[in-house]
């Protein structure tokens, strides 16, 4: 919602704006200026809310994104609270910012609650009729060609090998079209081509297929991706040490698949995409749970879930495996929940190169495409696991408006290149609560165009890992050739680089931006603690722990290198509160990062209005002393219904067992 005030300066009228924007957790706050309110750019806004009608909070500063633009967030509210909110402006020089006030309320959003069905529609792999009964079931070709409000399409057990859907009706908000399991049931939606393929024995290794369509891009065998070699000469030599197939192209239907190793063609289980997308969101309001997706990858721009220029959809509990892309959102796709879903793929361990030389399959689990105006989506609880690329979350091209995406209670594991790459234009995009671990790169803003990025309470472990010749490094900002970035907010991270000859922080060059602010963050290196090769931009780090135990130095700045903290303080003013000490972690070895009775981390912090401001006496990192994690890892990713799920460590309740229960007050 936006408010409007008109403040009359000289002879003319100003007309500023204040927009609230709500998220189930978090409030975003954006203030449009008029054309020459504060000509040069010298003025603030300050920020200040209430949850419910309780008491006043101050909120974080609003950061200025242009010219005549503030924008800012609001954490840790409650699903269906009612936020109040007042944003002030001033100004050195007593412009006309100076007598900004403006106020709004907006209220969080809750989570879905798929309502009960107007309709019952079922389905099965082997369906026919249009009847869709339980008794005699259609197939999901006929229930999705006559959806319409309030259906919920149950799914029986099996394999579907379907794809290229699309709705011709939308849901509601009180009535969506819903697509689920049945109780008990595992669907699993399959893009590959059903059954055997005939097949030639070429010799030397290869085994030409047919199929029945071309522009194949993906290809397993036995569970195994096969790398898309893009000339004869690279795929006659293998010459990126996989197995891999020529993909056809024009009419061809033959594929021919090259092994590094001899095998049988007979006992191979061999998947062909033929379908491009399982299912094209393109009305809105169309809910999915319960189901599997995989093998969906022909053609160009490959993937299972397609959300294009539609909105308010709702992916639940689904799992992604073996597609070139989990989820792809494009155009006006607004408010769209991706919550409690794993994505697996096979890429993690591909040459680095090699994936940068033409495989597009750096993807991940999920990722905006350009231009995507679309608003206020959230990628929630999700586990991501063998990609190159974990996910993406920013667009080349946001249109005009703030992105307002969190991303946050993810996990991350083994990712050859970005745990999670922010890339792009990224105005209001809130990272916070994620867990990252044998990554090369835990967090990418690489550059974060516009901005502000707030990345809070992340623990990011095992950095420098996939296969690659580069070094790795818990965020990374270095890019070339790009504009300069926007400002980037790093509050009470975890970083142990727990792999040999990483640094616990490390800024390369080139790159250029307009802030990076660190607070409260604790970064741990087996090389230097921090390592800054890009000196002319602008760090603004302090409250921060950094330690190493390698044999290089504490800090390499530039040229200069620092034995400990104070040297490092003394030389660069940078960090003058902070602490070079051993955190007393838990169990660094086993994942628990909590801080120990009588860790120096503990109460070594400094308050941040809207971030941490309920605890007077911050601890550093992403978890607090007082909230103690889990004793039983065993319980870890767990969700309702699960064997090993423990309702009592399920402590915010939400039918998940993750970072949340840990960080949650």
């Amino acid at each position: 919602m936006r408010f409007y005030l008109f403040l009359l300066a000289s002879s003319w009228v100003l007309a500023q704006s204040l927009e609230l924007y709500p998220n189930y957790h978090t409030v975003g706050v954006i203030v449009d200026l008029a054309a020459g309110t504060d000509p040069n750019q010298n003025g603030s806004v300050s920020l200040q809310y209430q949850l419910d009608s309780g008491p006043v909070r101050t909120g974080w500063p609003l950061t200025r994104v242009n010219a005549s633009r503030f924008v800012g967030s609001i954490f840790d509210c409650e699903e269906g609270q009612v936020v109040d909110v007042t944003v002030q402006g001033t100004d050195p020089d007593g412009g006309p910012l100076a007598s900004l006030l403006l106020m709004g309320t907006t209220t969080t959003r809750t989570t879905v609650v798929f309502p009960t069905a107007l309709r019952n529609r079922y389905v099965s792999p082997t369906g026919s009729g249009s009847t869709c009964s339980s008794g005699a079931p259609c197939s999901l070709a006929t229930a999705i060609g006559s959806a319409q409000a309030g259906d919920h399409i149950w799914l029986a057990d099996g394999t579907y090998f379907v794809g290229d859907f699309s709705f011709g009706q939308a849901g509601t908000s009180p009535n969506p079209i819903v697509l689920r399991n049945q109780v008990g049931a595992n669907p699993v939606l399959d893009g590959s081509v059903p059954g055997t393929l005939p097949f030639v024995d070429l010799g030397n290794q290869t085994i030409r297929y047919t199929v029945p369509s071309d522009d194949t891009n993906n290809v397993f065998v036995d569970g195994k991706r096969l790398y898309p070699y893009r000339s004869t000469s690279e795929f006659n030599s293998l010459s990126w040490g996989l197995s891999g197939f020529l993909p056809n192209s024009g009419s061809s239907t033959e594929l021919e698949l090259h092994f590094l190793t001899a095998v049988d063609p007979n006992s191979l289980q061999v998947r062909v995409s033929r379908f491009n997308v399982a299912i094209v969101l393109n009305q809105n309001y169309i809910h999915l749970e319960g189901l599997t997706f995989q093998h969906y990858g022909a053609g160009a721009y490959g993937k299972a879930i397609y959300i294009n220029d539609s909105s308010n959809h709702v992916i639940r509990n689904c799992l992604f495996r073996n597609n070139d892309l989990g989820v792809g959102l494009k155009r006006a796709a607004h408010r769209n929940t991706i919550e409690n879903c794993q994505f697996y793929d096979d890429t993690f361990l591909w040459p680095w190169d090699g994936v940068k030389a033409g495989s597009n399959l750096e993807t991940g689990g999920v990722a905006f495409y350009s231009p995507t105006s679309g608003r206020g989506n959230v990628i929630r609880n999700n586990h991501f696991e063998n990609y190159f690329d974990g996910l993406a979350s920013s667009p080349e091209d946001n249109g005009t408006s703030t992105n307002e995406t969190d991303v946050y209670g993810n996990s991350v594991l083994y990712a050859g290149d970005d745990g999670l790459s922010a890339d792009g234009q990224a105005s209001n995009e809130r990272i916070f609560d994620n867990v990252f671990s044998d990554v090369l790169v835990g967090i990418s803003l690489a550059p974060v165009l516009e901005g502000p990025v707030y990345c809070l309470r992340n623990l990011i472990t095992r950095t420098g890992q996939g296969n690659s010749q580069y070094t790795g490094l818990p965020f990374k900002f270095n890019v070339s050739g790009q504009p300069t970035a926007g400002i980037s907010y790093l509050f009470h991270n975890t970083s142990d680089a727990g792999v040999a000859g990483q640094d616990g922080f490390w800024l390369k060059s080139p790159g250029t931006w307009q802030g990076i602010v660190m607070r409260n963050n604790i970064w741990i290196g087996t090389n230097h603690a921090l390592y800054n090769a890009n000196t002319s931009q602008p760090l603004d780090m302090d409250y921060d722990l950094l330690l190493h135990d390698g044999s290089a130095s504490y800090v390499r700045w530039g040229g200069n290198d620092y034995a400990n903290l104070a040297a490092f303080t003394g030389g660069t003013g940078q960090n003058a509160n902070g602490l070079e000490m051993d955190p007393l972690f838990i169990d660094a070895a086993n994942g628990n990062y909590g801080l120990q009775a009588g860790s120096p981390a503990i109460n070594a912090g400094v308050l941040l209005p809207g971030i941490n401001d309920l605890d007077p006496f911050p601890d550093l990192g992403a978890f607090p002393f007082a909230a103690p994690l889990l004793a039983d890892w065993s319980a870890w990713r767990a969700r309702l219904g699960d064997g090993n799920y423990q309702l009592g460590q399920d402590r915010n309740q939400d039918g998940v067992i993750d970072i949340l229960d840990w960080v949650t007050p």
